[in-house]
């Protein structure tokens, strides 16, 4: 009915056309007031009620009852002043009530029942004459006990700064309680350790034979040298039975190669220590000496330190001092005979997996029977890294100690 010339008033008896579902009426020369009741109730409306309600300023009587409507606009009832009863029942509103309804002095019912609504129920303005029955069947709300529903619970500042204190001195607790159980499971660990290396019973080894290490070696081809030492080389091989081994082949050519080699026989075959590489096995003829060690995928500590492709970050170095430490006071006090490295340097120290260092490099190794610890004995070590009392320069960036000493046979 739009842009016509309709003169007069929209009549109150439109709001009993309950199945009107669309009305026009722009463009004519109405006037006079909007019809103080709007009812459609019992059908299919969804979504939010628009704010243009709130433009209805005579509007007296709203009902949209048993409708699929979700969302309640604050701004919708703002301005309307004149509204006295309205009914909201049996839809799916969802959040808080509107504290635009507390405005509506002349508001005398109310139904909010069958939705899902929530949070406080207001206690002023129309809503002290309201009881329980506008409100049921609504889950979420709380308020006075004379709606029937739950006592809000207030959450005063006290309350929050309790919350907040709980949480603080849950984390520090939590903090604390991780920190004492690594402290308690590595002095465990070092306790073990500790144990496991006193004395016990050398394992069976292994026979390798020579003819094994050549097929492990590739004839010990130079794409697996590892390193070379002043007895010899060291290369990496695989046994027959898939195991990665370091194999240390002795140049028995060289002066004191032989004597190297039962040393670190002599040493490795009766010492036992997490932080010493083991001896698997060993191939001794008349003119071949090898010994078949744990083999270290890190490489050894000189190539950390001193490779621009490698570094190490400073829980790691700790790590490794305490490794090498825990290794040289089992040598020193935890075997019946103590035994003076003589060689401790970078290259000495191997690293595995884990990154945990090992100890090797026995060659020239000291055991102190009787009254050795207190005789003069020859200085034995690499040259340049005997510094009495002091640190190699690179040593004070790295913050590693290079040298173990055996003169007067102390460390």
């Amino acid at each position: 009915m739009h842009y016509n010339t309709l003169q007069g008033y929209i009549p109150d008896e439109l709001c009993q056309l309950e199945n009107l579902v669309d009305l026009f009426l722009g463009g004519n020369q109405l006037s006079d007031s909007i019809p103080s009741c709007l009812d459609v109730s019992y059908n299919q409306l969804s979504g939010s009620i628009p704010s243009s309600v709130g433009s209805l300023l005579n509007l007296v009587n709203l009902s949209l009852v048993h409708n699929n409507l979700e969302g309640l606009n604050p701004s919708s009832f703002a301005t309307c002043v004149s509204l006295e009863r309205l009914d909201l029942s049996h839809n799916s509103f969802i959040g808080v009530i509107p504290k635009s309804l507390k405005a509506l002095s002349h508001l005398k019912y109310l139904n909010l029942s069958s939705n899902r609504l929530q949070g406080e129920i207001p206690i002023s303005g129309p809503f002290k004459n309201f009881s329980a029955e506008s409100f049921v069947l609504n889950q979420g709300l709380c308020g006075a006990s004379q709606f029937q529903v739950p006592p809000c619970r207030r959450k005063t500042c006290m309350s929050i700064l309790k919350y907040v204190i709980q949480g603080i001195l849950s984390v520090i607790l939590l903090v604390t309680s991780i920190f004492w159980m690594l402290v308690l499971c590595r002095k465990k660990n070092a306790t073990n350790a500790a144990a496991h290396t006193i004395l016990t019973p050398q394992v069976l080894w292994r026979r390798v034979s020579y003819l094994e290490l050549l097929s492990a070696t590739d004839g010990f081809n130079e794409s697996n040298l590892l390193g070379t030492g002043g007895f010899g080389s060291v290369y990496k091989g695989t046994l027959l039975d898939g195991i990665d081994v370091a194999i240390k082949v002795f140049n028995l050519e060289l002066e004191g190669a032989f004597t190297s080699f039962e040393v670190e026989c002599e040493v490795l075959s009766n010492v036992r220590h997490r932080n010493l590489v083991k001896v698997i096995s060993c191939c001794s003829q008349i003119d071949f000496k090898g010994l078949i060690l744990n083999y270290m995928p890190n490489g050894s500590l000189e190539k950390w330190l001193y490779s621009q492709n490698s570094s190490l970050n400073i829980m790691q170095r700790l790590d490794i001092m305490i490794d090498v430490a825990s290794a040289l006071e089992y040598l020193h006090q935890g075997y019946e005979v103590p035994i003076v490295h003589c060689e401790l340097k970078p290259s000495n120290i191997l690293l595995d997996d884990d990154m945990v260092a090992h100890v090797a490099n026995f060659g020239i190794a000291r055991l102190l029977g009787g009254g050795d610890s207190m005789t003069q004995t020859m200085t034995l070590a690499t040259i340049g890294y005997i510094r009495a009392g002091r640190f190699h320069p690179t040593d004070r960036e790295t913050g590693l100690i290079r040298t173990e000493t055996c003169h007067s046979g102390r460390v």
